[in-house]
């Protein structure tokens, strides 16, 4: 996508607009993140730094117009923090998701009335139809029936695109059959340690539980292997938080 028609050289420059949609979802998801913890737990400033990051990443995220910015950062995200935070039952930080979720109806309502609809991309229900969900079910129908076969991309409307946009199907794809059985059991190690935190140190436990999981949901629409890797190394990183943190309990 070129969102700005910018030519250097004279060639037209092109961005990959899902790649920096994904990337745009981190500062919204981590900050959501931070309403887990205790206020003396959040660093100096967390609310002016975190609602200017939020606005200031939104704004990006409506002039690229990506999908999954929106259904991560204003759906996923809050609704995971909500669930968290009723475990921990702060009801009034509670409060302060649970309002803006609200809106949501009113916001598809008034979307539907206007002329031009401007958030038909997003809001148009064919979610199910995108490229990403018939190539996940080509390549889940391919792993159960011939999980030691090797597969390319498809289905066939779809054979010529070079990336399934899914980590686990492209490192199927390249690495084999187990290779993705090491990359399966290296995220359920990581998701295992983040059980064993919240047991240990609920509201650090929570924070990084909900930093992970939408961070996981943005490995499944990416192309980790080619360029996006840094939801990958962000689950590394929160595996090591994890070990230290529980090291540190276990001196305690």
């Amino acid at each position: 996508m070129n969102i700005i028609s910018l030519k250097i050289f004279s060639a037209r420059t092109f961005i990959n607009s899902p790649g920096i949609a994904n990337l745009l979802c981190f500062f919204p998801t981590v900050f959501m993140a931070g309403l887990l913890l205790k206020p003396v737990q959040r660093p100096w400033g967390f609310w002016v730094l975190g609602i200017s990051g939020f606005a200031l990443s939104l704004g990006a995220a409506i002039v690229i117009n990506q999908r999954s910015y929106f259904v991560v950062s204003l759906l996923i995200a809050p609704l995971l923090v909500g669930v968290f935070l009723v475990i921990e039952r702060a009801w009034r930080t509670l409060a302060c998701i649970a309002i803006p979720l609200a809106c949501y109806p009113a916001l598809w309502l008034t979307n539907s009335l206007l002329p031009n609809s401007p958030w038909t991309r997003f809001l148009n229900g064919d979610l199910m139809h995108d490229a990403r969900f018939q190539m996940l079910s080509y390549w889940l129908t391919h792993l159960i029936e011939a999980p030691f076969t090797r597969i390319e991309v498809g289905p066939p409307q779809w054979q010529d695109l070079q990336w399934f946009h899914n980590f686990f199907a492209d490192v199927h794809r390249f690495s084999g059959f187990w290779g993705l059985a090491a990359a399966i059991l290296l995220l359920g190690f990581i998701f295992y340690k983040l059980m064993l935190l919240i047991r240990a140190n609920q509201s650090m436990g929570l924070f990084l539980m909900a930093i992970a999981i939408p961070i996981f949901l943005i490995m499944n629409t990416s192309v980790v292997p080619e360029g996006e890797r840094q939801p990958f190394f962000l689950l590394i990183f929160i595996g090591v938080i994890c070990e230290k943190l529980l090291a540190t309990q276990k001196r305690i």
